[in-house]
């Protein structure tokens, strides 16, 4: 996987060597008041980013990570993902996330454009879906500016908090 660069952000993919940082990263309040994310420990999160492919190209299946840097900064602000699973080849799926602190200055919609470009360039996708909880209105707006179509509500959908809850399915294509 590529170091992507924005304006204002450095994307690190990543690999063993930072794992530790982005499971200490989810570990951050507000990252699962909308979402519930992997319950692994760190040694755990280390080993299941060992297991993962590592190069984005055409095929690939998987969840494939960067951790969100402004500019020279060694602190992570945020996560961005696309995942990609065997039963459709042609789709990824985006998702992200930046700590409380660096909310609302633009960093998830620059970060999920840099995801995206990749992920129609190196993994030739023909669209990208993503999905976020109703109540999750931020998230909403970023995949409205960016230009994602709210294609339907999935009732209980996933899971927040051990119960189930309504999704709502966006897609954008290439």
């Amino acid at each position: 996987m590529n170091v992507l660069t924005t304006a204002r952000l450095r994307l690190i993919p990543v690999d063993t060597r930072n794992a530790h940082a982005l499971w200490k990263l989810l570990q951050e309040p507000g990252l699962r008041e909308f979402q519930d994310l992997p319950k692994f420990d760190a040694q755990g999160f280390r080993r299941s980013v060992e297991q993962r492919e590592r190069r984005l190209r055409p095929g690939s299946l998987g969840r494939f990570e960067w951790l969100m840097y402004r500019g020279s900064e060694t602190r992570a602000l945020g996560w961005v993902s696309l995942r990609m699973q065997e039963r459709d080849p042609e789709s990824g799926e985006v998702g992200y996330s930046v700590i409380e602190s660096e909310r609302n200055q633009g960093f998830a919609s620059e970060a999920v454009r840099a995801i995206i470009a990749e992920g129609f360039s190196a993994a030739r996708l023909a669209r990208i879906r993503a999905f976020c909880i109703p109540e999750n209105v931020p998230s909403r707006v970023v995949l409205e500016k960016i230009g994602f179509t709210q294609k339907a509500t999935l009732p209980h959908g996933a899971m927040v908090h051990g119960k189930p809850v309504d999704v709502l399915a966006f897609v954008l294509e290439r």
